[in-house]
């Protein structure tokens, strides 16, 4: 997501978030059983069969908590792929390290769905059992695609 300030056109806006979708790479999408370990952190395209999605869900990305004992606000706690409190209180009296509570309505949440991808039949060696893998779909990409269809994935 990138973040942009339109502060110049109005001065009381709110940062607003932007999502950007990459297709059409110039290099063409690879099958599942293609994709090593040197292609982690780089950008690759795969292209494969979906044969499971969830359900969307809700996933917490930026957390405000409230503590129990101060009643302090510590806004803003980024989410590392587990629910992850404040460590430790910021009121430097207070010293709390574990008594916290989310602050639902000024928390961020996006939505979440997990999808299940096979390599395409045209893809699997003669004697060979196809490849799957999970595939986590985010914000606008969620309810995009369902069990049969046939998708390039780009990440």
């Amino acid at each position: 997501a990138v973040q942009a300030f339109v502060a110049d056109l109005d001065p009381s806006a709110q940062p607003r978030d932007y999502y950007i979708a990459m297709y059409n790479l110039p290099t063409p999408p690879r099958s599942l059983r293609k994709l090593k370990m040197e292609d982690v952190g780089a950008l690759s395209s795969v292209t494969a069969t979906v044969t499971r999605t969830s359900d969307v869900r809700p996933e917490l990305v930026a957390g405000s908590f409230r503590c129990n004992k101060c009643g302090l606000l510590a806004a803003k706690v980024p989410q590392q792929f587990q629910f992850t409190r404040p460590t430790i209180c910021r009121n430097p009296r207070c010293k709390n390290s574990s008594q916290f509570t989310l602050q639902v309505a000024l928390s961020t949440f996006v939505d979440w769905q997990k999808v299940r991808v096979q390599e395409n039949s045209n893809d699997i060696p003669p004697g060979s059992m196809p490849r799957s893998m999970d595939v986590i779909l985010r914000n606008e990409m969620v309810e995009r695609c369902k069990a049969g269809d046939k998708c390039v994935f780009t990440g």
